[in-house]
């Protein structure tokens, strides 16, 4: 017998924000990564990356953010990118899946500030992570709307201080290089005023285009000559939206030195990540079809070393 009804709240602690972005990833340096492909998820065509001991910056040319933007910029959560997958300009397929990634800022800095342009909106977000953690029940963040500055034009800055961590602009270099869509069409990332250009490895081309029940998987393997095989960056890039998830080497760990020559970028855009973009859903059935593909090619490869 029911004696009484009724609603349990579910509730989180915020507190479990500053945790989400402190372990949201395994490398803080990947805060980085998601700054820039912010940025191309906003149109941008130039993103310039300036790291010092005291600040990091990212500032972008794209569209910037209205005061409902912000909003979203700033939900946790939020399936905005989801909802509508293609950047309204360029078409671009939007990287961004689950709203979180802005958050991994607080693994390296107390202090995150956000300033954005669009139209004649214009303001700055300040996320302070000692005042957040002061106010134990507010969820708010302080806004200041701004004048626009028709000379600044669009976009959105992105200014992290009371650093906790430093950055080697090398390991940033490299990590853009791994994890941003350099190769895409009006986009240019600079780093300390350097232009990123990606690098293209020598060797063999192996062009692939396979159908899946799920997707294309194309891209092209690269069997790198026996005289500049390296170590480092063992494996096949996998890429998902043109920005790398891992490397895999489709069980060429056994193949002795050899696994060192097998080089390349895959595409597959069907394929389900893990949260931190680290790392696919290998027990899904569109990994298993992949997997299943890429080991026929694979073993393709072999016979021509």
């Amino acid at each position: 017998m029911i004696k009484e009804k009724g609603f349990l709240p579910i509730t989180v602690d915020k507190s479990h924000l500053i945790t989400i972005g402190e372990r949201l990833y395994s490398q803080s340096i990947e805060l980085i990564r998601e700054l820039v492909n912010n940025a191309y998820d906003a149109d941008a065509t130039e993103v310039k990356v300036n790291v010092s001991k005291e600040k990091i910056i990212v500032e972008d040319n794209g569209t910037g953010m209205d005061k409902e933007g912000l909003k979203q910029y700033f939900s946790v959560g939020s399936r905005e990118k989801i909802a509508h997958p293609k950047s309204p300009k360029f078409k671009r397929d939007r990287i961004g899946q689950f709203g979180i990634g802005k958050f991994a800022a607080l693994a390296a800095a107390k202090c995150f500030e956000v300033y954005t342009q669009s139209g004649d909106f214009a303001a700055r977000v300040i996320f302070d992570k000692e005042n957040w953690e002061k106010d134990k029940d507010g969820w708010l963040l302080p806004l200041e709307v701004l004048s626009p500055d028709r000379r600044q034009g669009e976009g959105t800055k992105v200014v992290l201080s009371k650093m906790t961590q430093s950055f080697d602009p090398l390991a940033v270099e490299h990590c853009v290089l791994q994890s941003v869509p350099l190769k895409a069409k009006d986009f240019d990332v600079y780093l300390n005023g350097h232009k990123i250009k990606p690098k293209k490895v020598p060797g063999h081309r192996l062009p692939l285009l396979e159908g899946t029940p799920f997707g294309v998987i194309y891209g092209e393997i690269v069997i790198v000559p026996s005289s500049l095989a390296t170590t480092s960056d063992l494996g096949v890039e996998v890429k998902v939206r043109q920005v790398t998830i891992k490397r895999e080497l489709f069980g060429m760990e056994t193949w002795g030195k050899d696994v060192a020559r097998i080089k390349g970028e895959v595409y597959a855009d069907f394929l389900p990540i893990t949260s931190d973009r680290n790392g696919f859903i290998t027990d899904s059935k569109e990994y298993q079809a992949f997997l299943k593909v890429m080991d026929k090619i694979i073993e393709e490869v072999r016979t021509y070393l």
